[in-house]
């Protein structure tokens, strides 16, 4: 009985630390795509060199994927009891 008990606990704990990593990591991307966003509105607003259509849809693409990666981790983590 005793044995049960320490293995449902690690269970347990292991759930407990694969909900706080994939928690984190929806927090980590969600803040790159705000930092990538600001980017891409920065550099379009600097006269630099570049060619903004390409600096747009770069810039848009990694944004939306990582929007979306960030909200898929929070949902997987979320849904761990």
């Amino acid at each position: 009985m005793h044995r049960q008990l320490q293995e449902a606990e690690m269970i347990q704990d292991e759930r407990e630390q694969k909900k706080a990593l994939l928690l984190k990591i929806s927090d980590f991307l969600l803040d790159l795509t705000k930092l990538v966003f600001a980017g891409i509105i920065l550099t379009g607003i600097i006269d630099l060199d570049l060619n903004k259509v390409w600096l747009f849809t770069i810039g848009l693409t990694v944004t939306f994927a990582s929007t979306t990666l960030g909200f898929y981790m929070f949902k997987r983590g979320s849904q761990i009891n």
